[in-house]
């Protein structure tokens, strides 16, 4: 990170060399490297990579989105499947947002990678 008087730039490359097990409520759910995580009087930001291979959860996991969650899909193929059954394919090249509260059921398809950005 490059600090220069009243603003800060932060960098991530494509290949980053640092993971760490991403966790919510005590489940290990991918593994991300941070490119940002910040919270202060305007709110909650956070972006960087998430990754998940398709091993890890063959039968899917629980999503659910705190704030509001937009990313880009870099590699791979996954499916969303709604409270109300319907279901979503998020594919490599394209962007999706939700927003906070939604929830549902995440099987990764084939290994995935996206930027995220939580606000």
């Amino acid at each position: 990170m490059l600090k220069k008087d009243q603003f800060s730039v932060y960098n991530l490359g494509k290949t980053p060399d640092k993971w760490e097990p991403f966790v919510v409520e005590g489940m290990e759910i991918g593994q991300v490297s941070w490119l940002r995580q910040t919270q202060d009087d305007n709110g909650v930001l956070a972006a960087g990579l998430w990754k998940h291979r398709r091993e890890e959860h063959p039968n899917g996991m629980p999503y659910g989105v705190d704030g509001n969650e937009t990313f880009y899909v870099l590699q791979g193929e996954a499916e969303i499947e709604t409270n109300t059954g319907e279901t979503m394919l998020l594919e490599e090249g394209n962007s999706y947002s939700f927003t906070d509260g939604f929830t549902g059921l995440w099987r990764t398809k084939k290994d995935f990678i996206k930027f995220f950005v939580v606000s």
